[in-house]
């Protein structure tokens, strides 16, 4: 079975191949190169936009149809209460402290 590369972020979310960030459910539109340093490249000049991105090359099997196979799921952008949840969570635990 062959292998690609992708790029996560810091909370988990796949870069497609328009530039925007997903969980992972769509997996041919995810951007994913056969090499690790084109995919580190991508990953350099996309966090040259933005300075804030913690974001990390990952190695990923692809399907019989060419398309990496995400076991792990990041959550979904077009529900950002999930990540609002979050953030609120830790802050209050901050607060606490």
């Amino acid at each position: 079975m062959s292998s690609a590369y992708v790029i996560r972020n810091q909370l988990g979310q796949y870069l497609t191949r328009k530039g925007e960030w997903v969980s992972g459910k769509d997996a041919g539109a995810l951007f994913h190169q056969p090499w690790f340093d084109q995919a580190l490249n991508h990953l350099i000049e996309v966090n040259s936009k933005d300075i804030e991105l913690r974001g990390k090359v990952v190695e990923l099997d692809m399907d019989d149809k060419g398309r990496p196979l995400v076991l792990e799921l990041g959550p979904d952008p077009q529900q950002p209460t999930l990540l609002v949840t979050d953030s609120a969570d830790s802050a209050g635990a901050d607060a606490a402290a």
